[in-house]
């Protein structure tokens, strides 16, 4: 009898153990094994990869890759100037946090950190280093990053890119970050040569940063208060001010934080994380998985109008790059004997990463981004998505292939464009995999560099160009795409 009330005594405590355990919402990231990494344009390149996959794409049975344009966007960096004094704040918030544990007044006990994520962030303290002087550079990890990602593109590729530094041109835009990307690629592919080497090189902010030069575009879209209408709508949503409510709870305040402290924690977590992937982050341990899944929900809402099919204007200014590659791939598939440069790689930033996907008619959803649709197919299963288009060190890269005739049966055209997204092939209409026939490839994206030109940007009438170059857009991209 005693032995039946003992066992009877352990199920009900096991009983009561777990029913505790379903509705506490302690999170313990020093304990999590599977923590969510994907932290919009701050995301670090290897989360947002999850590893190169094992088939090899690139290689194309029957042709050999005669020219490779690509864009990248920089490393991890310091934060930018106007950041520093938001994030210094920090210090004075974790102060309040591990008060608000130690004097033990919660609203609602279950909702908390564990210990350890606590102890955690008590040790923490803000980088005297991450200072005006500093801000905005690489940071170690993303100068190393730079150039572990030359030195795979020179393995992928040994026969294009080559030690012949007549064999590149690169391009980057005038500030020192895109400048010391430069020098961090270069030693990637030309080790202790490049500092002897003369690379041909040289600054093209148009072409690179088309955007920087556009009245209109600025006034319009990234100005234009209705470019965050569904971001807002997102905000003003009982489920995101639930999300605030928790992430209050769970520093241990008993009134909502404002929503610039929730972005100040947010932005501190996921520079941590990539600046030092193997390293815990401790202002991440004040969010839960579903809060970081809803805060890169509203950066992709951002980004999609502010540089995506949200707005007509960013299909029209992100051309600069579509022309740019049509017009060096013209020159190799109009001589027959090998042309220099082979390479011409451009440095620049996430904005023309976004703006130039967009022309090229990639990453597009069937039905819109909206702050209303976080819970549809559509939003769960969407293509735009920053932490994967434009994460530190994204990339977007196409390569020109010469092809022997009849030597393999599925190609029909003698030159073949691979396209490649943060070096996975690419998803383009009308293509396999990444790989483009050059007769689509000079039909769909030659109309678009034909029609590409900064004119509206500064026209007199502004009204009548802007309408007429975004009739002629949406006409291209609608019947061609």
């Amino acid at each position: 009898m005693a032995e039946k009330n003992h066992l009877k005594m352990r199920l009900i405590l096991g009983v009561l153990t777990l029913t505790s355990l379903a509705y506490c919402q302690e999170t313990c990231q020093t304990a999590d094994e599977d923590p969510y990494l994907l932290f919009g344009t701050k995301t670090a390149y290897t989360f947002a990869n999850k590893g190169i996959p094992v088939n090899r794409a690139h290689d194309i049975p029957g042709c050999q890759p005669i020219a490779i344009w690509l864009l990248n966007r920089h490393g991890s960096h310091n934060p930018e100037a106007d950041e520093i004094p938001d994030l210094q704040k920090l210090t004075d918030l974790k102060n309040n946090i591990i008060a608000n544990y130690k004097n033990g007044n919660f609203r609602n006990t279950n909702i908390r950190m564990c210990t350890s994520d606590v102890n955690l962030l008590e040790r923490w303290e803000w980088n005297s280093r991450q200072n005006v002087t500093f801000a905005g550079e690489l940071t170690s990890d993303g100068y190393i990053s730079t150039q572990e990602l030359a030195q795979a593109w020179k393995q992928r590729f040994p026969g294009l890119l080559t030690d012949n530094r007549h064999d590149y041109l690169f391009k980057f835009v005038n500030d020192q970050r895109s400048e010391t990307t430069f020098r961090a690629f270069t030693e990637g592919l030309f080790r202790s040569q490049a500092d002897n080497y003369d690379i041909p090189k040289e600054s093209d902010e148009k072409l690179l940063r088309p955007y920087k030069f556009c009245p209109s575009w600025t006034k319009q879209v990234e100005e234009n208060n209705d470019t965050l209408s569904q971001l807002r709508t997102f905000e003003s949503k009982q489920e995101f001010k639930e999300m605030i409510t928790n992430i209050s709870l769970r520093m241990g305040f008993n009134y909502d934080v404002q929503r610039e402290v929730v972005q100040r924690a947010y932005d501190m977590c996921r520079y941590n994380k990539a600046w030092n992937v193997a390293q815990i982050s401790p202002w991440c341990a004040v969010f839960s998985k579903d809060d970081l899944k809803r805060l890169e929900y509203a950066e992709d809402l951002e980004t999609y109008y502010k540089y995506g099919y949200g707005s007509y204007m960013n299909q029209q200014i992100g051309c600069t790059g579509v022309k740019d590659m049509m017009d060096f791939f013209k020159i190799h598939v109009e001589h027959e004997t090998p042309q220099q440069p082979r390479a011409t790689v451009h440095f620049t930033e996430a904005a023309m990463l976004f703006l130039s996907l967009t022309s090229f008619g990639a990453r597009r959803d069937a039905a819109p981004l909206t702050g209303d649709n976080y819970h549809t197919p559509t939003a769960t299963a969407r293509h735009w998505t920053s932490s994967s288009i434009s994460p530190y060190n994204a990339n977007l890269a196409a390569i020109l292939y010469k092809c022997t005739p009849n030597s393999n049966f599925q190609i029909n055209d003698k030159y073949q464009v691979l396209f490649l997204e943060n070096e996975r092939p690419l998803y383009l209409e009308g293509c396999r995999v990444g790989l483009c026939e050059w007769n689509l490839v000079k039909n769909r994206f030659g109309l678009i560099a034909d029609n590409c030109n900064l004119n509206f940007c500064n026209s007199a009438t502004k009204a009548n160009s802007i309408g007429l170059s975004l009739a002629v857009f949406v006409f291209i991209t609608k019947y061609i795409f």
